[in-house]
């Protein structure tokens, strides 16, 4: 598998090459020859078929495409190690950086480190040291570097070795091994990747750092060069974070390092920055002390020659400051109201109770803001207006705060506020005698230029309409027969001005179609009176086309109600047209087949039963194992499939019928006129007929049948789902009756389909709750007459539905997709129950389980089958998986391949139910098959006794000639037994050896030592 992984890859990676850079395919371009495993993940794995990991995204972005072409193999990793060190390879991509290699191989600059850990299972609760590793059931893997370190580092020889990681991981989860000595970065990737989180832990981590780089041969050092200096170039990309931290989770060493010298940066920048900060703010501290100190000499100044009232006092009421000015004003000085309470100096309670009333408050933090307030000046000259503000503010030594009382002369301010008034009074009175004189000049100026500017307004609007507008301006004269085209007119028709477009010209250029209707809404409007008019018709363009256009006009009439002239315009409305008509053919129509869809049908049979007695009969048509095609040959096969069937089933469609696609490989057809039954019945077994002729897909022969469900108007029904849901279960009826047929509905389908669906849903919960078991039927071999195997049947007993036959619920299984869980589930117990078998002595008895279509088109089913083997113990020469001979000619060359896949494994493979699938003995030979399996309708009309033409006795002949082993299943009496023993069967298998019987039973059965009398 990984040689093909590796040759498809190789030869992706050279056409794509050649198709995206043809010139530089050509070019002298340095090939690159890389090789490496695909099994170390995250650096390197296989991702569904295709090769993935953070290793060869690397890459890709290291080399540059115009220097060099990458041809990409993959390998073991000694085969791939062994090249290198020979020099057949230029790079294995990343690897560990050992000293021993070093004389080998070159290295470029490390990429990242890793280092090594040490992981036990969740539930491990001993403590593992260094010292006491050795006393563990050590795993590590094979030929990598930490099985040097293992051995070098530890000295631990004693250790298991595995091919991947994920098998170490599974040893260890399974608890074959007591620890895992590995690659931290790949462990952690695959405890995400396998969901193992919670089952497996780290119980030592960070040992033995080891860098990876590129592995380069020994004698290329321009390639270690180059690589050196793309990995400088890449570090410093995001994109490289960006991939790091996708496969790995977390930041590169190369970032964490980079981040890191930011901060010392930032550090030592911060200390400079603090020391150089420390000495500006002494420089700066001393400065501002001197100039403190300037500046509250100035304030003294100021607060001495100001006409400013400073009034300070502490939260006591005791005066700390009195300046010259308020001195002045209240007639006490600084020395005789300092340290002592405001409220106490003489006089100023009868003189000056506002400026207490404003200190009271301000003690009490409610603060004066620009109150005005008239004092008395002290030496009786009159008085005088402040502007007084309170504040608190705190002291120069830190002490309690002081409340100041400020003040501002505003004597002048009002004397001058006053004269303003004044004069502004007389002033008013003179401007309202020359407005009432201008306003009468204005209004009348005002409806002059309104006018003026109207007209203007008027015929500019009606120029740029003309001019600017994207519709055409149009004017007839229908008196006179002259007419006007604006130039935009001209131009969405592509004319040209000088071209004479007149009257009898227009009506030629209207699409014929059209001609009529725009006559018939001209009329009408003329008729009608009505001044409006509207339509939508096609002009022929001076090139030829026709494109749609909207009309929009008005009419205007003479006083005796006569036309007399229409102007209007056009707009083109082709694109909306065809958008219009892309939107309908979306909503009502098949993108793939271009058949009308169930919108389309829905709306069609809506209308159809409006109209009373009338006939018609519905087809529902489903193709039989489509999901087959698509799971086998891929989504672009089954899409061309559905267009090949819509072409065929279009073919014999008559002119008064109707095909549609409702989706997937859904279709149906509708035919009118037909009251009988019998009338559908035949046109059903032409279309049966006609899907026998092969379909050819992509050099595919492909054979195809369909399932067809009638259903007939008004009959079945009249509401158009109800139609539709009755031709549904009707089809569904013919599938159940084997496919490739057809059935007309009748009532009784309802309760069919209501079980159907009941038997689902109860076999859901039965695989839900563990309601199904398995019984055993013994196989016996002619030759020693004694047991030599046994097929695994499951069956049901439900505790709603009773014992259920496998015959009906296999079928719904298999339908629903549950049969994936359900035979997943039987091949685990069957697989159990034969290791019992040797485990507890009964001997080596050859296990038959039988496998679904559905089972053995899964991708990964042979894997699970591995994985069954590996869980269960049992070995694959004891196990035989069975498949019906009608199963696997439906996709015979995908089933070929995979239980090709099974048999190299050991497996055998038994053709079940050989002689009723109409297989061909070229087909035979080609099928990776052990065992025939000879039906029991062969088995059950016994001939006689010198009859030469026994089905039996051919397939037996058939079977010897090709090697195989021939079993024949069902019998059940001794006349049957001596007829195949006549035909020299090997193995039989039916009710007269034994019924298929409980585990415990089988077990009985298996341990009598008895040979059979037969």
């Amino acid at each position: 598998m990984k040689q093909l992984v590796s040759s498809v890859f190789l030869l992706m990676s050279v056409v794509t090459s050649f198709l995206l850079n043809p010139e530089s395919a050509n070019a002298s371009r340095e090939n690159i020859l890389y090789q490496s495993e695909l099994d170390y993940p995250p650096f390197k794995y296989d991702q569904n078929g295709y090769p993935a990991g953070f290793d060869l995204d690397l890459t890709r972005l290291l080399f540059e495409e115009d220097k060099y072409s990458i041809y990409y193999s993959f390998d073991a990793w000694e085969k791939v190690y062994a090249k290198l060190n020979n020099k057949e390879l230029d790079t294995v991509g990343l690897m560990a950086v050992l000293d021993e290699r070093k004389g080998e191989v070159s290295y470029s600059k490390p990429i990242m480190k890793t280092t090594t850990g040490i992981f036990a299972r969740t539930h491990f609760e001993e403590e593992v040291t260094l010292n006491t590793l050795s006393s563990y059931r050590i795993g590590v893997g094979a030929g990598q570097y930490t099985e040097q370190q293992l051995k070098s580092e530890l000295g631990i020889t004693d250790y298991s070795t595995f091919l991947t990681v994920q098998e170490g991981m599974h040893a260890l989860r399974e608890g074959k091994i007591d620890l895992l000595f590995e690659n931290q970065h790949v462990v952690n990737y695959l405890m995400i990747r396998e969901a193992m989180s919670d089952e497996i832990r780290m119980v030592l981590g960070g040992l033995y750092p080891v860098d990876f780089a590129y592995g380069i041969r020994k004698d290329s050092p321009e390639l270690v060069s180059y690589l050196n200096s793309r990995i400088t170039q890449v570090q410093g990309d995001p994109l490289f974070e960006e991939l790091y931290q996708r496969y790995f989770f977390t930041h590169s060493d190369h970032y964490n390092e980079k981040i890191r010298n930011r901060y010392i940066t930032a550090a030592v920048l911060i200390v400079i920055s603090a020391i150089v900060g420390s000495i500006l703010i002494r420089l700066y501290i001393n400065r501002l002390r001197r100039t403190l100190q300037g500046e509250r000499e100035f304030s003294n100044d100021v607060l001495k020659h100001a006409n400013l009232f400073i009034w300070a006092v502490k939260a006591d009421g005791r005066t700390v400051r009195l300046n010259q000015y308020a001195e002045r004003l209240i007639g006490i000085t600084e020395e005789q109201a300092e340290d002592r309470p405001y409220d106490e100096l003489e006089g100023m309670c009868d003189n000056y109770p506002e400026l207490l009333q404003m200190l009271d408050e301000a003690l009490n933090m409610q603060f004066a803001v620009d109150r005005e307030v008239i004092l008395k000046r002290s030496e009786g000259e009159g008085k005088i207006a402040l502007l007084f503000r309170t504040t608190s503010i705190q002291g120069l030594e830190g002490d309690l705060d002081v409340f100041v009382l400020a003040g501002m002369d505003i004597q002048e301010r009002k004397e001058s506020e006053i004269k303003l008034q004044n004069s502004y009074q007389e002033l008013e009175a003179t401007y309202e005698e020359l407005t009432a004189a201008q306003e009468e000049l204005a209004d009348n100026y005002k409806k002059l230029l309104d006018n003026q500017e109207l007209l203007a307004r008027n015929e500019e609007r009606y120029r740029l309409v003309t001019e600017a507008s994207n519709g055409g301006i149009w004017e007839i004269d229908l008196i006179h027969n002259k007419n006007y085209y604006s130039p935009r007119w001209f131009q969405l028709l592509g004319y040209e001005e000088e071209d004479q477009v007149n009257r009898d010209m227009l009506s030629d250029l209207i699409h014929p179609d059209d001609a009529v209707v725009y006559a018939s809404e001209i009329g009408k409007a003329c008729a009608e009176l009505r001044s409006l008019l509207e339509c939508e018709f096609r002009l022929r363009m001076k090139h030829g086309e026709y494109h749609w256009f909207l009309a929009r006009g008005k009419i205007v009439f003479d006083t005796n109600g006569e036309p007399q002239r229409m102007t209007g315009s056009i707009i083109d409305i082709h694109e909306l047209k065809l958008s219009q008509d892309r939107l309908h053919y979306m909503a009502y129509y098949d993108e793939l087949s271009g058949l009308p869809n169930r919108h389309y049908f829905m709306r069609e049979l809506e209308n159809f039963s409006e109209t009373p007695d009338r006939h018609a009969a519905l087809f529902f048509i489903d193709t039989d194992n489509f999901k087959y095609v698509n799971d086998t040959l891929g989504h672009k096969a089954g899409d061309l499939l559905l267009a090949a069937t819509s072409k065929r089933l279009s073919e014999v469609i008559g002119s008064g019928d109707m095909l549609f696609r409702l989706g997937g490989d859904e279709f149906v057809i509708m035919l009118e006129g037909i009251r009988e039954a019998a009338q559908a019945e035949r046109y059903a077994e032409k279309l049966i007929e006609m899907f026998k002729e092969p379909f050819y897909i992509q050099g595919s022969e492909l054979y195809i049948s369909v399932s067809i469900g009638i259903s007939l108007y008004p009959q079945n029904g009249t509401d158009p789902e109800e139609l539709l849901k009755n031709a549904d279960m009707a089809m569904y009826a013919a599938k159940e009756a084997g496919k490739g047929k057809y059935m007309v509905f009748t009532p009784a389908f309802q309760h069919a389909f209501y079980e159907r669906v009941q038997l689902e849903k109860y076999l859901r919960q039965a695989v839900q709750n563990g309601e199904l078991l398995l019984h055993y039927q013994p196989q016996v071999d002619l030759n020693s007459e004694r047991i030599s195997g046994f097929e695994a049947l499951v069956r049901w007993n439900s505790p709603e539905l009773g014992f259920v036959s496998p015959l009906n619920f296999i079928k719904v299984a298999e339908d629903s997709r549950l049969i994936i869980p359900i035979g997943a589930w039987v091949l685990k117990e069957a697989c159990r129950f034969g290791k019992r078998l040797q485990d507890e002595g009964y001997g080596d008895f050859l296990i038959g389980v039988n496998i679904s279509v559905i089972q053995l088109l899964q991708d990964d089913f042979a894997d699970h089958v591995q994985e069954v083997l590996r869980e269960t113990g049992l070995k694959p020469q004891y196990l035989e998986l069975e498949i019906t001979e009608s199963t696997i000619m439906e996709s015979f060359d995908e089933m070929v391949a995979s239980l090709t896949v099974l048999r190299e494994l050991g497996i055998s493979i038994a053709l079940d139910d050989f002689g009723t699938g109409y297989s061909s003995l070229g087909y035979l030979k080609q099928m990776p098959i052990t065992t025939l399996k000879i039906d029991k309708s062969f088995i059950e009309q016994v001939p006689d006794e010198g009859d030469s033409r026994s089905l039996a006795r051919a397939i037996v002949l058939i079977g010897r000639k090709m090697g195989l082993k021939v079993v024949a299943e069902g019998v059940e009496t001794q006349r049957q037994l001596q007829y195949i023993k006549r035909s020299r069967c090997d193995v039989i298998q039916g009710y007269l050896i034994s019924r298929p019987v409980p585990e415990q039973d089988a077990l009985a059965l298996a341990g009598s030592s008895l040979r059979l009398d037969i």
